[in-house]
This record gives C-alpha cells, structure tokens and sequence, in this order.
C-alpha cells in the first residue's frame, strides 16, 4: 500500500500543476538500491559493543572547552525572512507566514546568493570570542545547501553550486572548529507528512492508519537510505568535519530509529567527531512526544532559555540571538538582544560547564545584518580584557557560595556583575584570597575578609552596561 501511495505520488509531481513545488523534482527520490540495502544493514547489524558517549576520541576532547559557538539557519527561508520550514505550516504560531508549502517552495526559484563571503562572517566572529560554527545544511524543508543525489537543493535550482565548501573552508581559515546542523526529516519527501499535517489547525485530523507494516517499514528504509546517503556526503566531501548538530529522526509507524547503530556509523566516517542527542530523543522540541531516548556525545536539553542544572557530562544551549519575528531564520529588522543579556547567558552556561550556542540568520544574498558586526565588535573589545573569565573557563564551585555567578579556572574565581546588579558582592571563599581584581582595568578591588566570607563593592563609576568581571585570587 505504501509503495502505491509513493508512485502515486510521484505521478502527481510531474503531472499535477497545482502541487508542482511541494511534490517538485520527484526523480530525485528514487533511491537506489545500494543505498537502501545500506541503510537496512546499519540498522540490523548488532553493535558488537555499546558506544561510549562522550566519544573518547582524542579529536573530540575540544568540545567540553569550547565555551561559544556560532549557530546559522541559513536557505530559502531567508528570502522572506522567514522561520524555517515551520513557515510553511498555515496558522503555525510561530510560523505560518509562507504558507501552504507549494508559496514555500516557491522560494527556490529566488535564493541564489552572489554576496555569500563566510570568511568575513567567521573572521568577525573569531575576534568576539567564538570557537566553533553551526551551519544548517538542510533543516525540515529539504532544501540541501550542496549538490546532493538526493532530494533537493543546489543541484536542481543553482546549477550544482556548493554554498558549503566556502563555509568550511572559512572556518578553517579563522581557526574556528567545523560543524553541520543537519535534520534526518525531510518534508519535501513524497509521502512523508499527511497533507493535514500543513496545518496547525488541522494536525488532529485523522490521518488513514498504517494497514501494512511490512511495507511502512521499507518505505521507512528507503527514506533512511537517502538520509544516510546525504549524510555520507557530508562527512567524506569536505575533510574533518568536527561536529554533527542532529535535528530530529521521526518517521510514521516506527518507534526504533536505531541510534546507537547510526552514531557507530557516523564515527566509522568521521571518528574524532561529536554529535548531539536528537537523532532520536524523548525530549526534542520538534517533537516532544518523541519515542525516542536521549543518546549523544552532547546533550541538548535547553533551548531559548537559561539553563538551570547541569544535564550531563558535554551539552550545549541554543538561543536565538536576533529579536524580531523570524525566529531562527533572517530577522529582517537587524536587531539584536543586548550583549548584557548575550553576556548573561554565556556566562550561566559557563558556570554550569555548558557551551551556549547563539542562532541568526544570514540574508537572502549570503550577508549577515550589519549590526552584526556592530555587535560582535563590542563582545570583541569585552573579550580583549575578560575573556578568560568564559571561554574554556570552568563551572562554578557551587551556586550557593555567591550572589553573583561564578566561573573558575585554575585557582582563579571570576564574580559576574551585570549590569542590574549594583549590590555588595558577597563570596564564600574559605580562605583568604591572594589579590581580587576588575579585569576591565586591571586594578585592585578593596575587600573585607571574616570567617571565609568576602565581600565588596565595585564604585559606580566602575560598572559598564555588558559585564563587570571581577577576578579573585585564591
């Protein structure tokens, strides 16, 4: 029955005007053979041994002190400035805007960037501190940023152009570690969501129910083995990619997505790399009613807010960094939340031994927003005196000791003041500290020292409007 409904669906592609965008290119989706048995074999080949997780490969240990790195949603939702393929979904409340998906896709025809210059993005973003990059290289939509075999992209609306290999290349030129987002789901594939499903008003309407399992099943194999092949292309195209950011494994009537056998794959590609835990997980955004478990070398549990525990050994918080209405994709208004704030949640992710990871979008045209560089020029002059203060510092001693958070490195304590805070500060440090000192200047903070407490104040006229560091000695 499945495979019926698919060739059916390819016929409507080429025959159907009405549905020419969303069912666009259906030759693209005729998976061959080779690349199906593939993915069968990866998913019912018992692991002779479990994973470790964090990957104990030498070439993963970077992540941990990583401290910052640069998240982009970049593709056809930019020229609208609009949400990532959740726009295409009507009345979807933060999306909804480019709907139905046949306007969406439509956006192919006019995403062709001639100002794309990655080098000078990551030479800006190198100088304000961060260390590694995150490029969407195909989220919900598809829409592939390379010339893959598979699906669409590139290769069907700019002539086989890779908007990836500059990508890389800019980070390596600036120092910066290499990282993929990359989502296993793809809504653009024939018969993968129910036309209801493009509606948030509709979502609960019944959807016909799965009468063959057996054929629901290879029609699962056959998407996977697209998604294994883009994958697989991502990771032998472009040397040493360093980090695999996952976005949600989901197919109809499949409960097991096989992770563990997916991730074992991935490092037989690439095995210094580290990848997140939302290939299949319980609690992903995209899906919180997910059935899957949360599996990764780094863990994901915070998004869009403060974290609030330490959630395990390596994560990471994403955010997005722009404040207007495109969500994760290109906020056309240019604005930015403010570096305090910015400051903030670094800092809450530092003390807690996490890396934050702030999101925006670059235009339709391959730019980020000038207020961009405006921004990241100001966090760079901050990182000129405190930026051992975050990035690789440690987590706090303990959250109870301060009224202000703490980050650590070596025997050092660093006290963040923002700018709402205007109290005495008070510390347990149980013992007397060598020297405490404001980072911005340099100079000495009078302090008082009684039964394992410090406290003290920095003057007003001291006190900045991002993050006053105040370094002690112990």
């Amino acid at each position: 029955m499945i495979k019926e409904i698919l060739n059916l669906i390819f016929l409507l592609g080429i025959g159907c005007a009405a549905s020419a965008q969303l069912n666009s290119h259906p030759e693209s989706y005729k998976i061959d053979k080779m690349d199906i048995d593939r993915a069968h074999q990866v998913i019912s080949t018992p692991l002779k041994r479990g994973l470790v997780f964090p990957n104990p490969h030498p070439d993963a240990q970077w992540f941990p002190d990583a401290s910052l790195g640069l998240f982009m949603h970049w593709g056809i939702h930019s020229v609208e400035g609009a949400q990532p393929s959740w726009d295409m979904i009507a009345h979807y409340p933060y999306g909804g805007k480019v709907s139905p998906p046949d306007k969406y896709y439509a956006l192919a025809d006019r995403f062709n960037p001639q100002k794309y210059d990655p080098d000078k993005w990551l030479k800006a973003a190198k100088e304000a501190g961060f260390t590694y990059a995150v490029l969407t290289t195909r989220h919900h939509d598809g829409y592939a940023l390379w010339p893959s075999k598979y699906g669409i992209g590139t290769k069907q609306y700019m002539n086989g152009r890779d908007l990836l290999k500059p990508y890389v290349e800019a980070c390596r030129g600036n120092g910066l570690k290499v990282g993929f987002y990359f989502s296993p789901q793809d809504w653009h594939f024939p018969g993968f969501r129910h036309p209801s499903e493009f509606d948030y008003d509709k979502r609960n309407d019944i959807i016909p129910p799965i009468t063959d399992s057996i054929a629901n099943y290879k029609a699962y194999e056959q998407m996977l083995g697209y998604v294994l092949k883009q994958m697989e292309e991502l990771l032998t195209r472009y040397g040493k990619i360093d980090l695999l950011w996952l976005d949600g494994m989901w197919f109809r009537g499949i409960n097991d997505m096989h992770t563990e056998q997916v991730y074992a794959w991935i490092r037989s590609l690439q095995p210094g790399i580290v990848i997140n835990d939302r290939w299949s997980n319980v609690t992903n955004p995209d899906n919180p009613h997910g059935n899957g478990i949360r599996m990764g070398d780094f863990t994901t549990p915070f998004e869009c807010t403060n974290p609030t525990y330490v959630p395990s050994r390596w994560w990471d918080n994403c955010v997005i960094w722009t404040g207007g209405s495109a969500g994760w994709g290109y906020d056309r208004t240019g604005s930015f939340r403010s570096n305090s704030e910015f400051m903030e949640q670094l800092v809450s992710c530092r003390s807690l031994g996490g890396n934050f990871l702030p999101n925006l979008g670059p235009t339709e045209n391959g730019e980020l927003h000038p207020n961009f560089y405006k921004t990241t020029s100001e966090l760079a002059l901050w990182m000129k005196h405190s930026r051992e203060s975050v990035i690789g510092a440690g987590p706090s001693p303990g959250m109870e000791r301060s009224n202000v958070k703490i980050t650590t490195r070596s025997n050092n304590w660093y006290l963040h003041l923002f700018p709402n805070f205007r109290d005495q500060v008070s510390v347990k440090t149980d013992k007397l500290p060598g020297s405490i000192t404001l980072l911005l200047t340099g100079e000495s903070i009078p302090f008082n020292y009684r039964y394992g407490f410090v406290t003290f104040k920095v003057p007003p006229e001291k006190r900045t409007a991002i993050d006053d560091v105040v370094k002690v000695q112990l």
